[in-house]
């Protein structure tokens, strides 16, 4: 005799059915969304190590996966990206990664690995979480920049307890008070209202997963495993459809009140050289005497552009190689400059640029100067040389990438401390020579990056021990921008400009106009707050005043700036 199908394998059974159905319903069914499409983060709660509730059999996890299953089939229908934490039974983190601490005598949290794994307790209230897990799926809606974050749960507890109840983060921020709770409440009423259950609430808990979710985020617990009628609507199959339905019902609803608006002050325009142009007028409204052309099509040249600027007095434009443009040519005129300096050879400038740039100006193009040498090095080192070294401070880079010229430039520009461009291990002519030539000007350098991207010994040979050496780096980009921040700007209030990390015009254009009213600059994603970045914005909240936005919203998304206001305040866990 056959033995009978447990509970665990009729759900495996019905999953893999699901899973069929869902492959067809994408390729048959494919639709528009009648709501503005988005990218979409589904959670299905625990899994692999961590069962949660289980009832006659019947495991939390296997329920959470199928309804998230369903979600993901009904929200890709309706025309959206969607992204899961976990598709089957398994532990998403085995391993210690940086989580959030609370630090009860600060009354701050912290960002840091423990060196502990599984299920344990620092919690004030006892509470036993799985920390690296829930931040696991907190980092990949992270960083896959998500719209929106749904955790899928089913509830436990006496065995009379029914309905659906939905959770949003109980912090003061205006992020989880007007959009995580709209989601909630919203998700709630889909819910209910597709699946019939009852109503018992939706309330701010801040449960790990949308506390530490960036984006406006939500905890739905469909129903009671631990009540026998719930659990054998949550056994059903059309039960489950209906409740992801519902789920998709109530995101796509949250999607329609267009939640995400402006809230920032954002320098933009259509493109790269329009925002640069928009930068220049706004920073120079009263008009400049010079005016500094780089490429926009090619970073090398404007990395050290910055403290040429604030030596200057003059803004920075962008152009393409064979043109000003009419972006550029505009701001030009406005800003009424009796000299422009181009910067790079005619490869990154042709001599049409600068004949436009003069005309625009209505000048004559022997008011139209070139800083080029025969490489990046050289020309960041004959910028060094116009700069001079006045400040006594000198900036190193690797000159083989933009990020932390970006972080860097800010500070630079307010300083008026030149940029020099280096090889990881090797120093170039030019740029010796500077050194050289004003040894015994300066006091201290700064190498923004590590060893792994400015080898020690290359500075040492360089600086001969002759100023203090101070190095700023971090694990990535962002890390490394945030030690920048924290170096420069240690105190006091601040107005941070915030740029992308993953591109480099409007970033290198921030540093001149940040310089010149002495503000850092702070690296995001397009849709991504770095955890660290997010941790510092936590804990400075007081004296960031506000947040400049360079560059329009495929540059820098308006959940952006949500998820900067998700940062600004945190509470007291209840």
């Amino acid at each position: 005799m056959q033995p009978q199908p447990t509970v665990v394998d009729r759900i495996r059974r019905t999953r893999a059915l699901q899973l069929a159905t869902a492959f067809v319903a994408l390729i048959t069914f494919l639709t528009p969304s009648p709501a503005r499409a988005a990218s979409i983060f589904i959670d299905p709660g625990h899994g692999g190590r961590y069962p949660g509730a289980v009832y006659a059999g019947v495991e939390e996890q296997w329920i959470n996966l199928l309804i998230a299953l369903e979600t993901r089939t009904e929200l890709i229908v309706r025309g959206h990206r969607v992204n899961m934490s976990r598709t089957g039974d398994y532990t998403i983190e085995n391993g210690d990664r940086p989580t959030w601490h609370w630090d009860e005598a600060a009354q701050t949290y912290y960002l840091y690995a423990d060196g502990k794994t599984g299920v344990y307790s620092y919690t004030p209230d006892g509470s036993a979480v799985a920390y690296d897990d829930l931040q696991a799926r907190c980092d990949s809606a992270n960083l896959w920049g998500a719209d929106v974050f749904v955790s899928i749960h089913n509830n436990a507890g006496g065995s009379s307890a029914t309905g659906t109840e939905t959770f949003y983060n109980s912090w003061e921020t205006d992020t989880d008070r007007i959009l995580s709770q709209r989601l909630a409440t919203y998700v709630q009423q889909g819910v209910v209202a597709s699946a019939g259950t009852y109503s018992r609430r939706v309330d701010d808990v801040g449960y790990y997963v949308i506390r530490w979710a960036n984006m406006p985020a939500a905890l739905v617990e469909v129903a009671f495993l631990s009540n026998p009628n719930d659990r054998a609507k949550l056994l059903s199959a059309s039960f489950r459809r209906r409740a992801a339905v519902g789920i998709a019902d109530g995101i796509e609803r949250y999607l329609a009140s267009d939640p995400h608006k402006p809230r920032e002050q954002r320098i933009e325009g259509p493109d790269r050289y329009a925002t640069a142009a928009a930068a220049a007028r706004s920073a120079w409204p009263d008009g400049a005497d010079t005016v500094i052309v780089a490429s926009g099509e090619q970073w090398p040249d404007a990395l050290a552009a910055a403290p040429l600027s604030q030596h200057l007095d003059a803004p920075v434009l962008l152009a393409p190689a064979d043109r000003i443009g009419p972006a550029a040519a505009e701001a030009i005129t406005a800003l009424g400059p009796e000299t422009i300096v181009l910067l790079g050879g005619a490869q990154a400038l042709s001599s049409a640029v600068a004949t436009e740039a003069a005309a625009a100006a209505s000048i004559e193009t022997t008011m139209v100067a070139r800083i080029a040498g025969i490489n990046r090095y050289e020309t960041a080192a004959l910028i060094a040389r116009e700069i001079g070294p006045g400040s006594g401070q000198v900036i190193f880079v690797n000159g083989e990438t933009y990020p932390d010229a970006v972080s860097a430039s800010a500070y630079a520009a307010a300083t008026a401390s030149p940029i020099l461009l280096v090889q990881r291990s090797t120093l170039p002519t030019q740029t010796a020579a500077f050194l050289d030539d004003n040894a015994g000007d300066l006091t201290d350098a700064y190498a923004i990056g590590g060893p792994a991207v400015i080898s020690e010994p290359l500075l040492n040979s360089a600086l001969r021990t002759r100023v203090r050496t101070e190095w700023l780096y971090g694990a990535d980009r962002y890390a490394t921008n945030l030690k920048v921040v924290k170096r420069f700007w240690p105190s006091g209030d601040v107005r941070p400009f915030v740029a992308t990390g993953s591109d480099f015009p409007d970033a290198l254009v921030a540093g001149s106009i940040a310089g010149r009213t002495d503000e850092p600059i702070v690296l995001c994603g397009a849709k991504y707050l770095p955890g660290f970045t997010r941790e510092w914005i936590m804990h400075d909240t007081a004296r960031i005043r506000s947040f400049t936005m360079m560059g329009g919203p495929q540059a820098l998304s308006y959940l952006l700036e949500w998820e900067l206001a998700k940062a600004r305040r945190v509470l007291p866990p209840r």
